[in-house]
């Protein structure tokens, strides 16, 4: 989860230690609504200056097989039992079809574009420090319903098949408001897999990138052994102390094998599968369980510890759920 988000299923983690000063944190973004900004002007945020080009810049990812899981997340012999979770196992092989996923996570100033709104908690770059350097900065603070909004109203624009629907419509302007709570409606979005719009990546789809597609190396993290060469993350949360920092501009941390950014850290992701546990059996493009009560989160976080940014660890929590350090990136079928 998130490093809030260390409830999961009615267990928590040791990191939970966070959860209360982070509610703090937390608590007055959860009952205010989102402003909405009117006054649109030019989107530094965006990849492209080009207003006919594609928002998101894509990477294509070469589909195959491979093995989802940790290999040794069953082993109780293990020390290191802090950075293993038996919800990384059991392993299972994943044949997945080609696929294009956002280089960087979606930013604020993508996610103003095309949904009008302004609802992440930073308003300051570290990297940029002129007026619209916020753009630039993960997108946050929005809940796994929204994801879907975001998603369909960029089809729409682009003039892609959307993949979402509720209640028989694609149009996100008939879904009425994201909810701020479990909406059972929502709940039971269709989503189109031959669609060509974009969509919240499939857990499998999230790992396999991360982990580096077929040209993985083996990292434990998204492009390294070393997670401070690839992520953006806490170095305080052990000691139970409060985060520290704040999200960072998309893409200044080194890139994975397949030139993707920020999938160990700076914000966490949503990914659209219910969470439950591994099955062993062997699968064709999971999309996961056809129900449950939290949504997998992926990756790590600016104010998690460290070793939540290793690519094989899992976490969840609610669809309405809102972190300070929880984003998503998007992807597309090939």
């Amino acid at each position: 989860m998130s490093n809030y988000s260390h409830l999961k299923t009615g267990k928590f983690y040791s990191s939970v230690l966070v959860l209360c000063v982070s509610c703090a944190i937390m608590l007055p973004a959860c009952g205010a609504k989102k402003a909405v900004v009117s006054d649109k002007k030019p989107v530094p945020g965006r990849v492209s200056k080009d207003p006919l080009k594609p928002l998101i810049d894509m990477v294509l990812v070469s589909g195959g097989k491979f093995i989802m899981g940790n290999p040794v997340a069953g082993d109780t012999n293990r020390r290191d039992k802090t950075t293993i979770s038996n919800d990384e196992w059991p392993n299972h092989e994943v044949t997945l079809r080609d696929f294009y996923i956002g280089k960087y996570e979606v930013t604020q100033g993508q996610y103003l574009e095309v949904t009008d709104m302004k609802p992440s908690s930073f308003s300051t770059s570290n990297e940029d420090k002129g007026p619209d350097g916020w753009m630039k900065l993960p997108v946050e603070s929005i809940n796994w319903y929204d994801t879907l909004v975001f998603c369909n109203k960029l089809s729409i624009k682009e003039k892609l098949k959307p993949v979402y629907s509720i209640n028989g419509s694609v149009n996100p302007d008939d879904w009425g408001e994201p909810p701020t709570r479990r909406s059972t409606e929502w709940d039971a979005v269709k989503m189109d897999t031959e669609a060509n719009g974009y969509r919240l990546p499939t857990e499998a789809e999230w790992e396999y990138a991360a982990r580096g597609g077929a040209e993985s190396k083996g990292y434990n993290y998204a492009g390294s052994n070393t997670v401070s060469e690839v992520s953006w993350y806490s170095v305080r949360n052990t000691s139970g102390g409060p985060p520290v920092g704040s999200s960072h501009e998309v893409g200044k941390k080194q890139p994975n094998e397949l030139g993707l950014y920020d999938m160990s850290g700076n914000v966490m992701e949503w990914c659209w599968d219910w969470f439950d546990r591994y099955s062993a059996d062997a699968q064709n493009n999971p999309i996961g369980p056809s129900r449950g009560t939290h949504r997998v989160i992926r990756g790590g976080g600016w104010s998690a510890v460290d070793w939540y940014g290793r690519t094989l660890y899992r976490h969840s929590n609610f669809a309405y759920y809102i972190g300070v350090d929880l984003g998503f990136r998007v992807v597309r079928n090939k």
